[in-house]
């Protein structure tokens, strides 16, 4: 096997240590992904927030897109090491037994965390979806008040008719 592979093999690191490197670097990417999960509560929170008027929806916006973004930064650090994976996988026969257990037990830990994840990120999809539905309809509802307002409400000219005012 070459030791230039991607440039990411160094010295006379074997593959299976760098295969357990790869993989340490893969559970720390999931580790701070479990972490963000942790942080969903304080979104969703945010959402509510902003449809009921105590923070603007701006605000909630950006707690959203940098709750994604920094989601999108952890997927990006386990994938990149995908190519040099799969050609070190190829030679697993060559590992040492420690490399092979740590390796082994690292992905271990590493699926048990997706599934972690997996059902975390399905229950956030699922609030953050039904919130901003909601925050849509009680839009589209405070547009109506306020048109209804406008149409119906005082403020104008006692004497003046209003749309509705049949006068013949």
């Amino acid at each position: 096997m070459s030791g230039d592979m991607s440039g990411n093999m160094t010295g006379n690191m074997s593959g299976g240590s760098r295969m357990r490197e790869i993989a340490a670097l893969r559970l720390a990417a999931l580790r701070a992904m479990r972490l963000l999960s942790s942080e969903e509560p304080r979104v969703l929170a945010a959402v509510d927030a902003a449809q009921r008027g105590e923070i603007g929806q701006g605000e909630a916006d950006q707690l959203v897109v940098s709750h994604l973004s920094a989601r999108d930064a952890c997927i990006a650090a386990m994938r990149a090491h995908d190519e040099e994976w799969r050609v070190l996988a190829q030679g697993a026969s060559d590992w040492s037994v420690d490399d092979a257990e740590a390796i082994t037990g690292l992905s271990h830990e590493s699926l048990a965390l997706l599934a972690e994840i997996d059902a975390s990120d399905a229950r956030f999809a699922v609030e953050l979806t039904a919130r901003r539905s909601g925050a849509a309809s009680e839009l589209a509802r405070t547009d109506s008040a306020r048109a209804a307002q406008r149409a119906y409400g005082a403020g104008g000219s006692s004497n003046a008719p209003r749309f509705t005012d049949r006068r013949g």
